[in-house]
């Protein structure tokens, strides 16, 4: 019996992949999938339709917008915003001076240490 039953799972599985890649035939995803079926239908698709074709970007895409949430409508997951706030890369002009200060008074401390070291020795 269990066996059965995951002969029918399985088959279950097989089907919403397939159904995914031809629902992204035209372009578009039209309807709602889970996380699951859409990496079954990545699973699925040909070598040639990840090297050449839109259906493999339209699937990624669509993996995003077009998930099923229990309880939520079609398309209500919330996505990434399009636009990214710039960002400098750098920090404030604060913080690199405050490294910079440390950085002179573990060197001065540590050439004193040194120095009261090789003095004391003579």
């Amino acid at each position: 019996m269990l066996a059965l039953v995951l002969l029918g799972s399985t088959a279950t599985a097989l089907g919403s992949g397939q159904e995914i890649l031809s629902d992204a035939q035209d372009g578009t995803i039209d309807n709602c999938y889970t996380r699951a079926e859409y990496r079954d239908a990545l699973r699925l698709a040909r070598d040639d339709e990840r090297l050449y074709g839109t259906r493999i970007e339209t699937i990624e895409q669509a993996q995003n917008t077009r998930v099923t949430v229990p309880g939520e409508p079609c398309g209500s997951v919330s996505t990434v915003p399009d636009a990214v706030p710039d960002d400098d890369g750098g920090g404030s002009a604060v913080l690199w001076v405050a490294l910079a200060g440390g950085v002179v008074v573990v060197s001065v401390g540590a050439g004193a240490w040194a120095r009261r070291g090789r003095d004391g020795e003579g």
